[in-house]
């Protein structure tokens, strides 16, 4: 398994990006990149 870094410049949005999950941060941006990944594939 490969680990990435994850940058946030926006300590504000970042806040409310924590405040709203309602799992673990990791499962979801997992969650987010499968969205954009899947609305990709649809666009090309």
């Amino acid at each position: 398994m490969k680990k990435y870094l994850l940058l946030i410049e926006d300590s504000e949005l970042w806040e409310k990006f924590k405040d709203s999950n309602e799992k673990d941060i990791n499962t979801e941006i997992i969650k987010l990149i499968e969205n954009k990944v899947k609305k990709g594939k649809k666009n090309a």
